[in-house]
């Protein structure tokens, strides 16, 4: 069978075709490259913390006779501490890290508390029960309030970042494969053998005489015998 070939249209298809080959390599190597390394981009599309750490609160106490003396050793979480609250139990409530001594009237066990919050609004509380004994010194250290934190969000970002960052590979290499087999597919659809067409034009009288001709031909042979 012969077949019709236009160069202009072979040599386009073939580029067509290459360029679609092309795209799907790499379409490829760059997603596994994105999935073994996301680089600063797609990083940056996702944060560090969605759910920022806050502080953790704690101090020291001293006292000598009814005079007590705190001292702060909060740690910060992902933001610095802005403010402190002193509770020191007998309705003395003052501000800063490091608050002046405090002298009680009496002497007693006193619950003492400091609450903290940093630059994200998080906030954390510790509590301690000051002793003060006439003539004699005391210290101890805080403990942390048992329900600090309990309203904190799980950190799932170790695990949302490799999930979605996964996903946008995926998609990115769904859509590029995609494109670059429709591009294939109509570089090779060009380029492909074609049938060559014949196109033969009858006149009206050229095809009665051809009818004519085919009726005398059934006509030319006897009828079959009759059972």
């Amino acid at each position: 069978m012969a077949f019709k070939r236009d160069h202009l249209e072979i040599v386009l298809g073939l580029g067509v075709l290459a360029l679609g080959l092309g795209l799907l390599v790499f379409t490829f190597t760059h997603a596994m490259a994105i999935a073994a390394d996301p680089g600063d981009f797609f990083v940056s599309q996702f944060p560090d913390n969605p759910n920022p750490r806050g502080p953790s609160a704690s101090f020291t106490w001293d006292t000598t006779d009814l005079t007590a003396t705190v001292q702060d050793t909060s740690r910060q979480g992902d933001a610095t501490i802005a403010t402190w609250e002193w509770n020191f139990g007998d309705g003395t409530r003052v501000t800063g890290s490091n608050p002046s001594p405090h002298t009680y009237a009496n002497a007693s066990v006193y619950q003492v508390s400091v609450i903290v919050r940093d630059g994200n609004g998080l906030e954390s509380r510790a509590v301690a029960q000051v002793q003060t004994v006439p003539t004699q010194t005391r210290s101890g250290d805080s403990v942390g309030d048992p329900t600090a934190g309990l309203g904190n969000a799980l950190d799932l970002s170790g695990i949302l970042r490799p999930v979605a960052v996964t996903f946008l590979t995926f998609g990115m290499y769904m859509v590029m494969a995609v494109a670059g087999g429709a591009v294939t597919k109509a570089g090779w659809n060009m380029i492909k053998p074609k049938p060559e067409t014949v196109r033969v034009r009858l006149k009206p009288s050229q095809l009665t005489h051809a009818i004519e001709e085919d009726s005398r031909s059934l006509m030319a042979y006897p009828p079959p015998p009759m059972p």
